[in-house]
């Protein structure tokens, strides 16, 4: 064998290597995808799971334009919870909203969506109280 072809061998291999803890965690992550219907959605109409209700003062989000959410979370006790989002089409980093209590087991807040370089976007992940949480999503168009 040349000394060529083992030395691009050898760079190959450590090139792998190198990249094996991030090959891995994608391959993961994209194992874990749920699809979109198992996910409750942030619209005007409100979504149910269990004693749980979430709803939004719009049915589509855009970029840099707050969205206010309202939640009814009668099973806690917390001053807050936590909405977590991630893109579901492009991985755009994961956004953090914390919404406060505004009534007795009632939360509020807003979500402000980055500017993406598609014209439509979904985003999911969690809302919760730090115990319990549910998957919610968000439709974004430019």
């Amino acid at each position: 064998m040349s000394s060529i072809l083992k030395l691009f061998l050898v760079v190959c291999t450590i090139g792998v290597g190198f990249f094996a803890s991030d090959l891995y965690r994608w391959v993961s992550a994209r194992s874990q995808v749920k699809p979109l219907s198992e996910y409750c959605p942030l619209t005007t109409q409100a979504c149910e799971l269990g004693n749980i209700r979430v709803e939004a003062d719009r049915d589509i989000s855009q970029p840099l334009v707050p969205t206010k959410l309202i939640i009814d979370w009668p099973s806690t006790e917390e001053q807050s919870l936590l909405v977590v989002l991630q893109g579901y089409e492009m991985e755009m980093g994961t956004l953090m909203f914390k919404l406060n209590k505004s009534g007795t087991h009632q939360y509020s807040g807003s979500v402000t969506l980055p500017v993406c370089t598609s014209t439509t976007m979904t985003w999911v992940g969690e809302i919760t109280d730090g115990q319990q949480s549910i998957s919610t999503s968000i439709r974004m168009e430019q």
